[in-house]
């Protein structure tokens, strides 16, 4: 049975709890989907606090128990968005509300305004997948509210030690959802490159 949105959802979450996969999805709302190898940005300049926060996570995730989701939002996600937008003198808004359509409202877990819009969500259950529907969802609804002459619009799904990233195109209404992910602590550095990278629109 082909895939049908539903009428009214009660927030961008209720994409999470569906069975679709993100290309039914993105296709019901006339997006495009794929899964490639997404050329993030990457910034090279000087980040003298990124060892400090390094460390900080890394004590967070050997330390701090995981099995909810109110940890990884407060002692891993919020402190790596939270000097990343510092860093770029960003905007970051928390459940920042959004009503396009009955079928696209609800809140957006982080959104980042710099030169370049950014969206992160955090996966409920550590569930990538399925928070990657929701993302789209995001993405779409953003794309559809945004009065900009930006091209690209990023999002981010992330369970605190992975994190995935996705683009939309939005003269080819596409999105993409990058193939590799990055993994904290390890990946620290290149994850927040890239999310500055993005921020300062390179």
């Amino acid at each position: 049975m082909p895939f049908v949105l539903p009428d009214s959802v009660r927030g961008f979450h209720d994409y999470f709890k569906l069975t679709a996969i993100p290309k039914q999805l993105t296709e019901a709302f006339g997006y495009g989907f794929a899964v490639d190898h997404l050329a993030l940005p990457r910034s090279n300049e000087e980040l003298l606090w990124l060892p400090s926060l390094q460390e900080r996570l890394d004590y967070s995730l050997r330390h701090f128990g995981f099995g909810t989701e109110t940890p990884r939002r407060e002692f891993v996600i919020a402190p790596i968005l939270s000097e990343a937008a510092r860093h770029v003198h960003a905007e970051i808004f928390s459940e920042f509300p959004l009503h396009i359509s009955q079928q696209l409202k609800g809140t957006l877990d982080y959104l980042m305004q710099s030169e370049q819009n950014l969206i992160v969500i955090e996966a409920k259950q550590a569930d990538t997948a399925r928070g990657f529907s929701q993302l789209c969802a995001e993405l779409i609804a953003v794309d559809q509210w945004m009065d900009s002459d930006a091209t690209v619009l990023y999002g981010a799904v992330s369970i605190g030690d992975m994190w995935r990233f996705g683009c939309l195109n939005r003269l080819e209404k596409q999105i993409v959802q990058d193939v590799n992910g990055f993994l904290i602590p390890a990946e620290t550095e290149r994850l927040v490159r890239v999310l500055i990278a993005i921020l300062r629109g390179l």
